[in-house]
């Protein structure tokens, strides 16, 4: 595809021009968003106890509220991807971030500071991108592999930030396995990263030391019996939940057709989707603007809510045949069962590893 081709069917230089104004995130919205999010999880979990007895004696109240409580969640959390894009914009919204929702999840913001990468020309894709199914992932067996994650990664999360974390404070060693292979998040959970510089450690270290003491007090609470086991049983279903449904969209994340090799932003926009029917659903379902992912990958600093307007113009602006019409998607759903259908074996078979040969899918 030449570039002439591609700048004729995507004008990036006149789209660029068309969204300049809505680059700005508003430090308002997201503390409202946030704050109401906070507050209906709050109030759904309360209507959902005593847990699981209420459930399961059938009160409508009960399982509506611990659905919703998840739903609020699910979305509350999603603006660590904001974060990752916008914190340094508002850094007083990151710290409330972090105490209302980051350190009580255990995903406090730096396991997503290196996001970034998977937006860049080099990294989009390949072996380097932790966000990015690989051939042998794509499909069932990639689900399948979700479904359990949705399982392990509460446990796995509070290993980190507590035995894990021990280790590494009393041995150098593990240090840096920790800070280089469980501090970012991948599309399994914790996963490989470049070791923090001088300034992104002293973040990182307030961060885990964070979360350590959530999880000491935590403790405990329930050894002292202010808290009752329940509740942990309680808040591991609801995670379990959120993270399925985050396992939901990542599945649809991307077409996934990457063969390895680098990916420019025209790449990138057409490995994803929008989708455009259906809003009250796929909002639900892909909150903060991943319903609109292939214009985030167009204009990844564009803040969620301004990403339905700047569609709106890319849309009245480019003509039906335009590449970026050819990215929406009627349903979230079709997508999702479009990604259990694949088989690997017709996926591409390699990806190369940097400075290694390749890996069999």
């Amino acid at each position: 595809m030449d570039s002439a081709y591609i700048e004729n069917r995507l004008p990036i230089r006149e789209l660029t021009h068309l969204v300049r104004d809505l680059h700005t995130p508003r430090a308002g919205i997201f503390w409202t968003d946030l704050v109401i999010c906070v507050v209906i999880a709050a109030a759904g979990l309360y209507l959902s106890m005593p847990f699981p007895w209420a459930i399961l004696s059938g009160s409508p109240a009960a399982i509506g509220g611990f659905f919703v409580a998840v739903l609020a969640l699910y979305r509350a959390s999603y603006f660590n991807h904001e974060l990752s894009h916008h914190g340094r914009r508002m850094p007083g919204f990151e710290i409330g971030w972090n105490v209302l929702i980051g350190i009580p999840l255990l995903i406090p913001s730096f396991l997503y500071s290196d996001h970034r990468n998977h937006h860049s020309d080099e990294a989009f894709g390949t072996y380097d991108d932790v966000e990015y199914f690989p051939p042998r992932l794509r499909g069932l067996r990639g689900a399948a592999a979700l479904f359990v994650a949705s399982f392990l990664l509460p446990l796995i999360y509070v290993a980190r930030f507590s035995g894990l974390l021990v280790a590494a404070w009393v041995s150098p060693r593990i240090r840096r396995w920790v800070d280089t292979r469980a501090s970012s998040l991948g599309i399994l959970g914790l996963s490989r990263r470049t070791a923090p510089t001088a300034t992104e450690r002293r973040v990182w270290r307030i961060q885990e030391i964070a979360c350590f003491f959530y999880l000491l007090v935590c403790g405990l609470g329930l050894l002292l019996g202010i808290a009752p086991v329940t509740s942990v049983l309680h808040i591991y279903a609801v995670i379990v939940c959120v993270l399925f449904l985050h396992g939901i969209r990542i599945m649809v994340g991307h077409r996934y057709e990457s063969d390895g090799n680098a990916r420019n932003r025209i790449d990138q926009v057409l490995d994803s989707f929008n989708f455009t029917r259906n809003r009250v659903v796929t909002s639900l379902l892909a909150p903060l603007g991943f319903d609109l992912h292939a214009l985030h990958h167009l204009f990844p600093s564009i803040p969620y809510h301004n990403m339905a307007r700047a569609h709106r113009r890319i849309a009245a602006a480019l003509p039906a045949d335009s590449l970026y019409h050819s990215v929406t998607s009627p349903s979230y759903f079709t997508e999702v069962a479009r990604f259990l259908m694949r088989r690997p074996a017709r996926d591409i078979q390699h990806l190369q590893r940097p400075g290694s040969d390749a890996i069999s899918a």
